[in-house]
């Protein structure tokens, strides 16, 4: 009993789940990318399956080297575990920032691929935080940002379900 006890506590603590990062960047994925993909065929007139097939490519290839980037490199480091520093609120600070000005690559849906990278960052860096509140103003502004990104989206979709599927200007292609 006493070897197992060692043997765990030798063992790196992974938290509550040593691959958040990478069940978050699935979910994200699969989901956001189904809808951009669904939404793309849908909002624009059919062209034939040659434009289906490279519209799912576009979407792919870009959803993977957004995922990739964010939850793959980003959130993954974030989620390390760090003596020194609140790794989470700095990187959720990062995504909050990127979501926000990823709105320039907003046909790639990048925004919504990385604003829950912030807010998971965000809460995983408030939990970290604790009374000494190392960090806090970090992951609440990292997770202030990811919201406020994911906000800027559902105003896009009202507006587009009220102006005959088109978006605002300068989005509205």
């Amino acid at each position: 009993m006493m070897a197992v006890t060692h043997e765990a506590a030798a063992r790196p603590a992974s938290g509550p789940s040593g691959r958040l990062w990478l069940k978050w960047g699935i979910a994200v994925f699969a989901v956001v990318e189904t809808v951009h993909f669904t939404a793309g065929l849908l909002l624009n007139d059919w062209e034939g399956w040659g434009v289906a097939l490279g519209v799912l490519a576009f979407v792919i290839v870009t959803g993977v080297v957004v995922v990739g980037l964010t939850y793959g490199v980003l959130v993954r480091w974030g989620l390390k575990p760090s003596p020194r520093a609140n790794r989470p609120a700095l990187a959720a600070l990062v995504a909050g920032v990127l979501s926000i000005v990823s709105w320039v690559a907003f046909f790639m849906w990048a925004p919504v691929l990385i604003a829950p990278a912030a807010v998971l960052l965000g809460r995983a860096g408030k939990a970290k935080a604790g009374p000494e509140r190392e960090g806090r103003v970090q992951a609440a502004a990292g997770t202030i940002l990811g919201l406020l990104s994911l906000a800027v989206l559902l105003g896009f979709f009202t507006y587009a379900a009220f102006n005959h599927g088109d978006f605002p200007p300068p989005y509205d292609g």
